[in-house]
């Protein structure tokens, strides 16, 4: 019993730390990325790719971040640009539902390949089955408004 107890805890803490190695450069990465001018070069690039699929300009920035680097930066990024009025209701929907299906492309590929998985499949199938669910939304009568997001403070 003791020696199963101890290699769980061995394993699980050699995954803690692979996860913590991957993770860390990633999240220094990005705080780094959000300064730099080629970053939002990047951003404005990208639109030529989801612009055809209902992601508008305006949703670019908060989508990439979250495509890259993960679901939590995306949606730190996304809800006050959100709340700030810039996106409508459909932009910040088409947004957190690609987010949904394909988001942290880098972090969560390199830890799929760490136990194994194939990189090129994970990534090509998560992406193409995002761009292939928006497109259909984008093109549905989805009760998702098109006007802007209003936070409570915007109301008074």
């Amino acid at each position: 019993m003791g020696d199963a107890a101890y290699e769980i805890s061995t394993g699980l803490f050699g995954l803690a730390l692979k996860i913590f190695v991957i993770v860390m450069p990633l999240l220094i990465f990005l705080e780094w990325a959000r300064t730099q001018a080629w970053f939002t070069r990047f951003i404005k690039a990208s639109g030529a790719v989801f612009n055809p699929v209902g992601l508008r300009s305006e949703s670019l920035f908060p989508l990439m971040t979250g495509i890259l680097f993960g679901i939590s930066y995306g949606a730190g990024v996304l809800i006050p640009q959100a709340q700030s009025g810039d996106l409508s209701h459909r932009q910040v929907f088409l947004t957190a539902l690609f987010l949904c299906l394909c988001h942290a492309i880098i972090e969560d590929t390199l830890l799929f390949a760490l136990v194994g998985a194939n990189a090129w499949i994970v990534v090509v199938t998560r992406f193409v089955a995002a761009m292939v669910i928006v497109y259909a939304f984008s093109r549905s009568a989805w009760p998702v408004g098109s006007e802007p997001v209003k936070t409570e403070s915007q109301h008074v």
